[in-house]
């Protein structure tokens, strides 16, 4: 099968967040399958790992992903025309591979959901000034990559975003929360929607850590903003951190800001009675994740919805006892009492006590920890996902010939 899997975001030039870590790990699947797979994306041309596994990168140099979407039509069609694709997939967001419906309708469309702009504002989504765009993007660029800060768009952007998706032959939904959720705010087909996670391989030096055998240290990993539940997370801290003595915590990512402020500052005030048993590591690369979560004996990770949870896998597969978010995508990660803990979104008092529980009952730390690894290995894996999403690109082939066949 010729695959074209467009994505803004590709590690390592352009390394964002999980659309970026799934377009990844996607394409190395497909490709060690025998699959031929190209990768449209972002960012100055560069040595590209994949290659060496065989996918084929093409990198677009433009500044944002509306110019992206401008930008990838020349690419892909000179592409097509000298080796025809069978299907291609893109992200919702940003509708990056809108103008291939008009300019390649005969190969087929699969519209990937992560989280669209509608999505993003329905949670709360609190967009950074101009200034600290500036501020982030300057960073990332003396790290050597290419990143801005997403940003809520426009009622025309989401409109864009709906009416490419109701075009595609197929649309793939990594959580049956986000299928269910996109399905009936933007009126899909659910005959078109199929549901199955996205592929994951930790890397091994996660699956080396040793299992923690008591709550010492509290972790929290992703970027430090609203949306990630960062504030509940922190009240819900502060009766903890007052009864046990020997209780640590560690935020692991970049501080975003928010309407209170730096996110990073507001967390160092507001529990400035405890900051010595606090670490902030800030953004950390891919290299370090191992080492950090090692730290950790509990990840707690209150987001206010997620589509995925590309952190709950990796904090699982890391062998740590993760308390996840019930909303969205993580409570189809963690099995409840056995490989994790849920707690409602939104909810302090939820997380001190499922906490509390850990802390007070040491025992249940390690068999929660195995048991959270080993439902990542068997969940996730590529070998359970591949049939799955090959079957789906098998069925938006049979519709595009079918919608082809109707246009005659």
């Amino acid at each position: 099968m010729r695959i074209a899997l467009i994505s803004y975001e590709y590690p390592p030039a352009v390394a964002i967040g999980g659309i970026g870590t799934y377009a990844g790990q996607a394409s190395t699947m497909l490709t060690m399958a025998g699959h031929s797979v190209e990768v449209f994306a972002a960012g100055p041309p560069q040595p590209e790992p994949a290659e060496t596994l065989g996918v084929r990168v093409h990198r677009i140099a433009v500044p944002s992903r509306s110019s992206f979407r401008s930008a990838l039509a020349p690419c892909f069609l000179e592409r097509h025309r000298q080796e025809a694709f069978d299907v291609w997939e893109s992200p919702e967001l940003s509708a990056e591979a809108e103008p291939l419906l008009k300019l390649a309708p005969e190969v087929a469309r699969v519209v990937k959901l992560h989280t669209s702009s509608h999505l993003l504002a329905q949670i709360g989504h609190e967009p950074p000034t101009w200034a600290q765009h500036a501020r982030f993007s300057l960073g990332a660029l003396r790290r050597g990559r290419l990143a801005v800060l997403p940003t809520v768009r426009s009622d025309q952007e989401w409109e864009r975003e709906r009416a490419f998706t109701l075009q595609a032959d197929e649309v793939a939904a990594p959580s049956q929360a986000i299928g269910d959720r996109i399905t009936a705010d933007w009126g899909l087909n659910p005959a078109q929607v199929a549901v199955f996670p996205n592929p994951f391989t930790p890397a091994p030096g996660l699956l080396e850590l040793p299992l923690p055998e008591a709550v010492g240290t509290v972790g929290f990993l992703g970027r430090l903003e609203t949306r990630k539940g960062i504030f509940e997370f922190a009240e819900a801290l502060r009766p903890l951190l007052r009864r046990h003595p020997f209780l640590n915590v560690r935020f692991i990512g970049p501080s975003w800001p928010t309407q209170r402020g730096e996110a990073e500052r507001w967390l160092r005030r507001y529990l400035h009675h405890f900051i010595n048993r606090v670490t902030f590591t800030g953004g950390i690369a891919s290299s370090a994740l191992a080492r950090e979560l090692g730290v950790c004996d509990v990840v707690v990770l209150p987001s206010r919805w997620e589509s995925f949870g590309l952190v709950c896998a990796e904090s699982m597969a890391a062998g740590r006892v993760v308390i996840g978010s019930s909303a969205g995508g993580m409570a189809e990660q963690i099995e409840h009492g056995h490989s994790g803990l849920l707690v409602p979104p939104r909810s302090p008092g939820a997380i001190t006590a499922a906490l509390e529980a850990l802390i007070e009952q040491p025992a249940l730390v390690a068999p929660m920890a195995a048991a959270a690894r080993q439902r990542v290995l068997t969940h996730l894996a590529p070998e359970r996902i591949l049939p799955l999403q090959l079957a789906s690109y098998q069925r938006a082939i049979e519709r595009a010939r079918q919608r082809q066949t109707s246009l005659c």
